[in-house]
Formats: C-alpha cells, structure tokens, sequence
C-alpha cells in the first residue's frame, strides 16, 4: 500500500505472500480564504437586492463589499485514486501501478463597474440605456476555473542489499490542463470540459525513486527518501481565457522532481513517522505551488487492527493543514481494509 508513495517499500512482505493488491481513492478540498462562506454572504446580499421593494443605499453598499471581498479568494479541491497489484519475490519484487488524480481550483475576480449595476438591481431599472430590468445576470465579475488532470501507468521494481531497499517505477504519463474564465451568470463548469478549446492534452514518461535504510538490532529505526517525477518536463496548456474570450496568453505546468525525506520508528505495537517535501510541488495557472511537511502516528493490536492519526501542513501556507484519523483492519490475514478521514481549517 505505502509502496505507491515510497517503490522501495515493495521490498517490505511476509514469507508466505505471493500476491498483493492495493486501491486506494482519496478527495481532498480546500477553502482556505473562506471563498465559499463569502460567496453565500453575497449570495444572500444579491438576493436581498432583488426582492426589497424600498431601494437602500445601505443594501447596495452591503451587497458591493462582499462582493468585492470574494475577489482573489481561490477554493481547491484534489481527488485521486490508485491500484497496485504486486508479486513479492526475494530475487526482484515487481508490481504493477495505476495512479490518477486531479487538482482543481477555482478564482473569483470582482469588476469594480458592478457597483453601479447593483444599485440598478437595487432600484428595479435598466444598467444604463434601453433595456429590461438589471439582474444579477448582468453583473460583469467573472469566475475562473482551472483543472491538472494526470494519469500514470508503470512497473514498479525493488531490491534489496541488506538493510538497504531500492524501488523504481517506471510510468507512462498523460496529463490535461485546463483553462477558463468566464462571467458569473455565464459560467457553466460542463463547458470547460466538452469545449476543446480550453483544455491540452500531453503525453510522457517518467520515474520515481525510492530508498529506504533500516537501522538498530531490529531494524525499527528508519531513514527513507523518494524522488518523484525524476526528469524536469514542460507541458503547454490552453490560453488564458477572459470572459470566455481567448487572451492569447499561453498557460503551462512544469513538471519538477520532488524530493522527499523521511524518518520512522517501529517497535511492532507503535509506528512514528515525520517526512517532509525537500522541493515544492509545482502548481498550474490559479493552483499554486505546495510544500508539504507531514507527522503520522499508528498504534497497533497485533497485525489485524490499526489505528491511525495524522497532521499535514504547507509550509507555503497555499492550502489548509489537516489533521487526519483512520482505522486499519487486516481480516483473516488475507487483505487490508483502510479507512480515514480529515478535517482542517477550511
């Protein structure tokens, strides 16, 4: 299971194991600038607009600050899932991995002439010139949109020399970026993924690295590292899209290596680890770049039960600390059954 973060950890099976198989699907979101509470607020300062028959100046100055505060304020949310299925050997374990995730985020950017639209809606007339009544379909903020989407294919392969474990994964890569920005009322989030125009797709190939030392009479000290995506890649996105117009400024995400350290102990019933991100993982057009430091605690009874806790930060502060909790139970002694959860800041 942890061999999907860490190849060297293919090498870590019993004697008698001759199969193993791993899914493992996750989301995470975050709200760090608290865009989605804004965005209610403003929602029911719009609709207060539109519904009070006595027009208020008050009413209008409410509704354009909150407005106006919702603006740069990004929401991100991360899903991904993965499978492994393994042949532990002694000689050269092998396994085979399948990965997906995608990141995306979204923007709100407020236009300052929607003022004086709010004060139209507020008073029941047109925005300026011949017209039916304004609207908040009339409003001119925009919202922007953007997508990371990458799925990976590969072989993975350990080998041991001593209390030194190596992995490698060799992967097949192809990744969507995706684009957009368009008026509040004229967004629809099903026309950033049908419209070709906003998204690219590329192809690559690329490599994990892993090791892993084991020290003391047991080997329950551990010092472990991983690089991710060895070879440095660029891949071109979609144009900046403005009100659903085509800016003709290009967008791009670069692919770095991101390397990791680690260090752990294990005495059988008590499992302590510490790791943090030594590079920053690279963001794409509204998702910024991450750097994660993590600290994770399980305590075991025997092998068939698992209880977990967790806390991870960005050291960049881009996206919300969580603290997580989880359980692990292994039935039978033939699978693993792996559930948790997280809460954080936003």
């Amino acid at each position: 299971n942890q061999a999907i973060i860490n190849p060297a950890l293919i090498n870590k099976f019993d004697e008698n194991d001759d199969f193993s198989f791993a899914l493992n699907v996750g989301v995470f979101a975050s709200d760090k600038d608290g865009m989605i509470d804004a965005l209610d607020a403003a929602q029911e300062a719009l609709d207060k607009l539109e519904s009070n028959p006595a027009p208020s100046a008050a009413d209008v100055t409410d509704a354009n600050t909150k407005l106006s505060n919702m603006s740069g304020k990004i929401v991100q949310i991360d899903a991904g899932t993965s499978v492994l299925i393994g042949i532990p050997n002694k000689s050269l374990p092998v396994a085979f991995v399948i990965k997906g995730k995608a990141s995306i985020g979204t923007e709100f950017t407020y236009d300052p002439t929607d003022a004086g639209r709010l004060a139209a809606i507020d008073a029941g007339v047109n925005c300026g010139g011949a017209g039916p009544v304004c609207t908040q379909d009339d409003l001119r903020s925009t919202l922007g949109a953007c997508a990371l989407g990458m799925a990976e294919a590969g072989l993975m392969f350990g080998y041991k020399v001593s209390n030194l474990e190596l992995g490698a994964t060799f992967k097949a890569q192809q990744i969507e970026l995706y684009s957009y920005s368009e008026r509040v009322a004229n967004s629809d989030a099903a026309d950033v993924i049908d419209e070709d125009q906003f998204k690219t797709s590329n192809s690559g190939f690329n490599v994990d690295l892993g090791a892993t030392m084991r020290l003391g009479g047991n080997g329950q000290y551990v010092v472990a590292g991983t690089i991710e995506n060895l070879i440095p890649q660029s891949f071109d996105g979609p144009n900046k899209q403005l009100n659903g117009v085509d800016t003709g400024i290009p967008t791009s995400y670069d692919m770095k290596p991101v390397l990791t350290a680690a260090v752990g102990y294990n005495n059988g019933w008590l499992k302590a680890e510490a790791n943090m991100d030594l590079t920053e993982r690279a963001g794409y057009d509204l998702l910024a770049d991450t750097q994660f430091a993590r600290v994770g605690l399980e305590f075991s009874a025997g092998r068939h039960l698992h209880l977990r806790t967790g806390y991870r930060v960005d050291t960049k502060d881009n996206v919300s600390s969580v603290i997580t909790g989880g359980i692990g139970i292994t039935p039978w002694d033939r699978f693993n059954i792996d559930l948790s959860g997280m809460i954080g800041e936003g």
